[in-house]
Order: C-alpha cells, then sequence, then structure tokens
C-alpha cells in the first residue's frame, strides 16, 4: 500500500505557475522594445504567431524574469498577434500588437481605368493609399487607411503618369473615333498619283490612332476595288496609276465614317 502512494505521488506532473506580464502596455515595436515577464526557475520557449508570419523571438533570462524581444531585419506585418510562452507541456497566450520602428511611408496612386478613350467618359477613379518598407499602410487624412476620388481628365491623348516617379502608375488617353475624312489627290511620280486621307482627328483634334484601317472605295465603269491601308501620323494614303482612277469616283471610310466622293479628271 505504502509502494503503491509513492509511485502515484512520483507520476504527478509538476504544476508551472503563469508568468506574470510585467510590462505596462502590451505593446512592442520590433527591434526595440522588450516583453517582460516574471517567471519561476523552469525553462521557458517562446513564439510569436501573427495573421501570416510565425516569430522565434529572442529571449533571456535574469534572475526570476523572462525577456522577450522581437528582432527582424526585414520588419513584420504590423497589428494583433499572440506571444506563447512553453514550459514542457504548459503553455501560456498572451495578446499582444506588434509595430515596426517608424519609417517613411510611401504613397500609391492607383487609377482605373488604365486606358481612357475620347469617345467615353473622361472620368476616372483614384485610390490613394500609404505603405511602408515593410509594406505595412499607413494612415492618411483623418486616420484613414484608402481615400478615393473621382477625376475628370482632359481630352488630351498621350501615356500619363499620376506619380512622376513611378511607371507603374501610367495610364492612357487613346484617341477617339475620326469625326469627318478630308479627301484629296496629291501628286504622284511615273504616271502614278496618290489618294490622301486626312489629317484624320477626333472630336477633340487628336489625331487618330496609328495602325486605324482606313479603307477606300473605286467606282469606274460600274465596277467597284476596294484598298485598304492603315492610317500613319493621322494620314491614310495609297497610290494608283492615272488609268485606275481616271473618271473614278472614290471614297474613304473609316469604322461608320465616309468621307464625300471625290471624281478624279486627269489633268
Amino acid at each position: 500500500m505504502v509502494f503503491v502512494g509513492v509511485l502515484f505521488i512520483g507520476c504527478q506532473d509538476k504544476s508551472v505557475k503563469k508568468p506574470v506580464f510585467l510590462n505596462p502596455k502590451p505593446i512592442t515595436v520590433v527591434n526595440q522594445d522588450s516583453l517582460v515577464f516574471e517567471v519561476g526557475t523552469e525553462e521557458w520557449k517562446a513564439r510569436v504567431n501573427t495573421p501570416v508570419q510565425l516569430i522565434y523571438p529572442e529571449i533571456s533570462f535574469n534572475k526570476n524574469q523572462l525577456t522577450v524581444k522581437i528582432n527582424s531585419k526585414n520588419g513584420v506585418i504590423e497589428g494583433p498577434s499572440f506571444l506563447t510562452l512553453q514550459s514542457g507541456e504548459f503553455q501560456f497566450i498572451y495578446p499582444i500588437s506588434i509595430n515596426n520602428i517608424q519609417t517613411t511611408s510611401q504613397l500609391a496612386d492607383l487609377r482605373s481605368p488604365k486606358t481612357v478613350n475620347t469617345d467615353s467618359s473622361m472620368i476616372q477613379q483614384q485610390i490613394l493609399y500609404s505603405f511602408d518598407s515593410f509594406g505595412n499602410l499607413s494612415t492618411l487624412e483623418n486616420e484613414e487607411f484608402f481615400i478615393e476620388n473621382n477625376l475628370e481628365l482632359a481630352p488630351k491623348t498621350g501615356i500619363f503618369k499620376a506619380q512622376a516617379n513611378s511607371s507603374v502608375s501610367s495610364f492612357y488617353i487613346d484617341p477617339g473615333t475620326v469625326t469627318s475624312i478630308p479627301l484629296d489627290i496629291i501628286g504622284g511620280s511615273q504616271n502614278k498619283v496618290v489618294i490622301q486621307a486626312g489629317p484624320l482627328i477626333d472630336q477633340f483634334n487628336n489625331p487618330v490612332s496609328n495602325g486605324t484601317l482606313i479603307q477606300f472605295f473605286i467606282q469606274k465603269d460600274g465596277f467597284q476595288k476596294n484598298f485598304e491601308t492603315v492610317v500613319q501620323d493621322s494620314y491614310g494614303r495609297i497610290s494608283l496609276t492615272y488609268s485606275e482612277i481616271e473618271k473614278a469616283t472614290i471614297v474613304a471610310k473609316i469604322a461608320q465614317v465616309y468621307s464625300k466622293k471625290l471624281t478624279f479628271q486627269k489633268p
């Protein structure tokens, strides 16, 4: 009976007292602050769980005090986390908040849509936010993390940057549909003439895009020939012989827009 009692006592686990958190607030700054606990003589391990990463902090002992310090060369994702202190099979969890040492924030300016056409709405959505070198959001005006604006763009074509030093912030304004097609016949060489359409511009006097398809219809003696080319530097041109277009009617077309009819008479 005595033997059984001794065996029972020997198999009991030694209880571990919960460490007493000595910091006034459960907030720590990486590479700067320490979390201090009053502990017994047990051996301890520590880990920090954030929403996106697991961190093993440095720990040190001084008499009955356990000091936990988070060091990171690359910073951390800030916010609520949990510190776990473990001694053997006993674990104690403490909610904490971790922050990086204050760094310079960078402003991001996002635009949508990235490409605007002068035929459509010139309203563009802008979203502003700021982040530090570790990827954490920083507050802007009125302690907001995001600011949204609707911007009305000028109908001037080109490539623009929302931020001068950021290619990622680039957006584009493309020309719209041609409003009219001026058509003319200009001198050529070796019994040829050049049929020219242009200048080709949209409603805001922007040259239509290079590569825009333009069609020429040549009607002569009851037959029609079709020619296609592309706009270059706001003009479209084809070269034909005098015999092909003498007394012919010429019309040019881009999308749904037609030029006026032009009849050629050999001088």
